[in-house]
């Protein structure tokens, strides 16, 4: 039987939801039903944003999650003794030492906890990066997988995919798609590549398929310079789709991430269908994009959701409205009043540290969970010698409300200054935003008579339909 929880697992558990629960708007897991509770288990998940990945494949499964981490991590203050206390296995990475490592004892460790019908979770990338993409994967999954079936004696061992899909990397509350594959019996799986294979070539052709089964989960894009384009594509197609009234209230998570996933299939389509056609597409794009951004509206980013985006991914000006805008500015006031002192100093921060683009989420959700539990505490404690703790207490339940809500209200202010400044400039620089106009049009058109041919070429079933992969 698989060990139960540790109270200081469930604590840190709870703690995580809590904060994850709070710093993202919403976390959808489809797929969780591959996991069987009962058979030992490898959570292999890809690894695009550090220690928010393993805080969120931990909240899936029930069962205490054995997780394999780099060995320098167990030498950072504090959170190597946290990394200790809830049993993770430190892993040797060639990268992080001069000359050959050896994982012999913490492959043993992971053996171990297999044979209790325990789970453990690894990151078969390697390392954490910035890339829309699967990078190649490591051995190390399909080694243990191996030798652990070895050791069950005819008990099944299941390697379970897993795809993390972050809208927006690193901003506060953005959505984030988990996705759990179909399960890779271990077993069945290696006496199927025997019939092919010899013995000595069974990691390679696992690692080989697990990384197929990754890339079919996740938004994977072979090349970075096509990761601009292919998020540009997916907004004006979501724009075709929004005029043919598909997405009524807009898109889940998991919708959006299909939608990439279709608009990257139909870019390689039309690259073997027709490559010059496309490579005019590309550059019209390019262009496209390139205007944009020199007339300061956007066309940089990567991200595969807009700021102004509703929960569910519907594009609207703004939430509240102007009158809305109007009668919240008091609260908003209160809100700001309230956190702009840690928010200030996060900011500051992140300016002074420029951490790359993967770590940018970590920082802001401990180091500002730190500044603002810290600052929320001196508030509450503050009333309460001051006034007492019945406004204490209204004061403390009222903090985060506001909150997430001044966060709001100021993206909303920020749209209303876009639009004016974006209208100023159309009157302004009037001829360029009409050639923008006519590239944006002959895009539109263009787009749509692809996507009409790509679909009579890749008819999408009901159940493809249903999430939005049309």
């Amino acid at each position: 039987m698989a060990d139960e929880p540790t109270p200081v697992y469930r604590a840190l558990r709870a703690l995580a939801r809590a904060a994850l629960g709070l710093f993202y708007r919403h976390v959808e897991i489809t797929g969780l039903e591959h996991v069987d509770a009962e058979a030992p288990t490898i959570l292999a998940s890809t690894h695009p944003n550090s220690i928010v990945d393993p805080l969120l494949v931990g909240l899936c499964e029930q069962r205490q999650v054995t997780f394999c981490a780099r060995d320098g991590l167990f030498r950072v203050p504090i959170f190597g003794a946290l990394l200790r206390a809830i049993g993770a296995v430190a892993i040797r990475r060639r990268s992080d030492h001069a000359g050959p490592v050896d994982n012999e004892d913490a492959f043993a460790e992971c053996r171990a906890a297999l044979a209790r019908g325990g789970v453990i979770s690894i990151f078969p990338e390697g390392k954490t990066h910035a890339r829309l993409r699967v990078e190649p994967i490591k051995t190390g999954v399909a080694r243990i997988a191996i030798d652990a079936q070895r050791e069950l004696a005819g008990r099944k061992l299941q390697i379970v995919p897993v795809g993390l899909n972050y809208l927006v990397r690193e901003a506060f509350r953005s959505d984030v798609h988990v996705a759990f594959g179909p399960p890779i019996d271990v077993e069945a799986t290696l006496a199927e590549l025997l019939e092919t294979r010899a013995e000595v070539e069974l990691v390679k052709a696992l690692t080989e398929r697990l990384e197929h089964e990754l890339r079919k989960l996740t938004v994977h894009i072979e090349a970075q310079e096509d990761e601009r384009l292919i998020a540009q594509v997916t907004t004006l197609i979501i724009g075709i789709r929004d005029e043919a009234g598909l997405d009524g209230e807009g898109q889940s998570p998991a919708e959006r991430t299909a939608l990439v996933r279709r608009v990257i299939d139909a870019y390689r389509w039309l690259e073997q269908r027709d490559p010059i056609r496309c490579a005019r597409l590309r550059i019209r794009l390019m262009h496209y994009l390139d205007e944009r951004r020199a007339l300061g509206l956007g066309g940089v980013e990567t991200a595969l959701q807009k700021r102004r985006e509703r929960r569910f991914g519907r594009e609207d000006r703004t939430l509240f409205g102007p009158i809305g805008l109007l009668l919240g500015a008091p609260l908003a006031l209160l809100g700001i009043a309230g956190t702009i002192l840690p928010y200030a100093i996060l900011r500051l921060l992140l300016l002074l540290g420029r951490p790359r683009s993967y770590r940018i989420a970590l920082i802001k959700l401990l180091g500002g969970g730190l500044l603002f539990a810290g600052w929320f505490a001196l508030l509450i404690w503050t009333a309460w010698t001051l006034i007492g703790p019945g406004v204490a207490l209204a004061i403390g339940l009222s903090l985060v409300p506001l909150g997430v809500f001044a966060h709001r209200y100021v993206i909303d202010l920020r749209l209303y200054r876009f639009g004016l400044r974006k209208n100023v400039r159309r009157l302004v620089q009037r001829r360029r935003f009409v050639r923008l106009e006519i590239r944006h049009r002959w895009l539109m058109r263009e787009l749509t008579v692809l996507r009409s041919a790509y679909l009579a070429e890749h008819p999408v079933s009901n159940a493809t339909a249903a999430l939005g992969r049309d």
